[in-house]
């Protein structure tokens, strides 16, 4: 089947037999070039990241042909959504750099220190101790305690899996901290 073919089908059509078609005939590709192209290797869950992003760029195909907001394909229909896709891409990247926390900007500790100088050591200490956590878990950590942001916006954030994930993590981050600090984990009681 055609792209033009494919456009018009989703036009005229409520059923889902286009999406199917365009799914199975783009997904892999559009796969290919993200993991080729925009996403780089180091970036976690890559394929699994690659693919939502696919899908995502097909559900905003299929709203703006329904809506009318596209008509006539100026480029091929793979074109198009390897387009939206990294632009989606793009855009999430952008949304998770304007929350990004650094360790310069952490708040200030709760407990009132005694002195001045004792606070800035111990302002000097924390920073220290988040930047040899490593970005991931800096930004993990300033998420939950921070920001105080529920685990599937975490999850999403930092591109895992799912929220589970996001707190099995924390929980390893919490770990690598308190061995920074030379304090052994918390044991449960039975």
């Amino acid at each position: 089947m055609s792209d033009e073919a494919l456009l018009t089908a989703l036009q005229e059509s409520g059923d889902d037999a286009g999406i199917h078609v365009i799914y199975r005939k783009y997904r892999e590709p559009c796969v290919r070039f993200l993991l080729g192209r925009v996403i780089p290797p180091e970036e976690t869950n890559r394929h699994e990241l690659a693919v939502e992003l696919f899908t995502e760029s097909l559900i905003i195909l299929v709203e703006n042909v329904r809506s009318g907001r596209l008509t006539v394909l100026t480029a091929r229909l793979d074109t198009y959504l390897n387009a939206v896709a990294r632009n989606l891409y793009r855009k999430m990247k952008r949304r998770k750099r304007e929350i990004c926390w650094e360790p310069d900007e952490l708040p200030e500790p709760l407990v009132e220190p005694v002195s001045e100088a004792e606070a800035e050591e111990i302002r000097r200490e924390v920073h220290q101790k988040m930047r040899e956590l490593g970005p991931r878990c800096r930004q993990l950590l300033a998420y939950f305690y921070f920001l105080h942001l529920d685990w599937a916006t975490i999850a999403e954030l930092l591109g895992y899996k799912n929220a589970a994930s996001a707190k099995t993590n924390k929980s390893k981050c919490m770990v690598r901290l308190r061995a920074l600090y030379g304090v052994s984990p918390p044991t449960k009681s039975k």
